[in-house]
C-alpha cells in the first residue's frame, strides 16, 4: 500500500506581517532617536570645548600681553603723547599699553616693542596692534577678532598703594614714578557663560 504524504507550505498572514512591520518601525525609530541624542551630545560637548579652548587661549594672550608691559610713553598720529597704559573711561571697554617681545621672524630693522590694545566692538573683543611705536596720521592699526558673543568687559588696576582704580592712569598718580599698575584685573561677561575674571601681576620695569 502506497502511503502520500502532502506537504502544505504556509506563508505569513497579513496580521504577522503588520506586527513584523510594526516591532520593526518602533525599533528603527527608537535606535534613531538614540543616535540624534549621540550626535547632538557630541555636537554640545565639541561646542563647550571649542568656547573653553578660546576663552583660556584669550586670557593666555591677555596675561603675556600684560606681564610684557614696559614703560615706555608713545606719541599718537597727532604727535600727543600717551602714557604707557591708557585705559578708557571707567576702566571699560578699551585700554592700551606697551608690551615687549614683538616678535621679529624676518628680521627687519624696528623696535622689539609694540602697542597693543582690546577693544569691545559689537559684542566682539578685538585686538589691534600698530606696526610702530610713535604712528603717524598714515599707520595703519591692524586688528583680529579673539573673542565673540562677550557681553561686556571691565579692567581694574592696582596701584603703588595696593589700591583699586577703575581707569588708568589715575590723576593722583606719579606716573613719572608709577608709570603702571602693579596688578590689572579683567572681568569679562559672555553670553553664555556669564562672568569670568583673570587678576594678572604687572612686571614693571620702574
Amino acid at each position: 500500500m502506497i502511503i502520500r504524504q502532502s506537504h502544505l507550505k504556509r506563508g505569513f498572514t497579513l496580521l504577522e506581517l503588520l506586527v513584523a512591520l510594526s516591532i520593526f518601525s518602533l525599533v528603527s525609530v527608537m535606535a534613531y532617536g538614540g543616535l540624534q541624542t549621540v550626535i547632538k551630545t557630541k555636537n554640545i560637548t565639541q561646542q563647550s570645548a571649542d568656547r573653553i579652548a578660546e576663552v583660556q587661549l584669550l586670557m593666555m594672550r591677555i596675561s603675556d600681553d600684560l606681564r610684557q608691559a614696559v614703560s615706555r610713553k608713545i606719541r599718537d598720529e597727532y604727535g600727543d603723547f600717551l602714557p604707557a597704559m591708557q585705559s578708557g573711561k571707567n576702566g571699560n571697554e578699551t585700554i592700551a599699553w606697551t608690551r615687549l617681545g614683538y616678535r621679529n621672524p624676518a628680521r627687519l630693522t624696528r623696535s622689539n616693542i609694540q602697542r597693543v590694545a582690546y577693544k569691545l566692538e559689537q559684542q566682539k573683543l578685538v585686538r589691534i596692534t600698530w606696526p610702530v611705536l610713535d604712528r603717524a596720521q598714515d599707520t595703519k592699526e591692524l586688528n583680529s577678532e579673539v573673542l565673540s558673543n562677550v557681553e561686556s568687559i571691565e579692567w581694574r588696576f592696582m596701584n603703588n598703594n595696593n589700591e583699586w582704580l577703575s581707569t588708568w592712569p589715575d590723576e593722583g598718580e606719579n606716573m613719572v614714578l608709577y608709570p603702571l599698575p602693579k596688578a590689572v584685573e579683567v572681568t569679562l561677561e559672555l553670553q553664555d557663560w556669564g562672568k569670568i575674571k583673570r587678576l594678572i601681576l604687572v612686571a614693571s620695569d620702574t
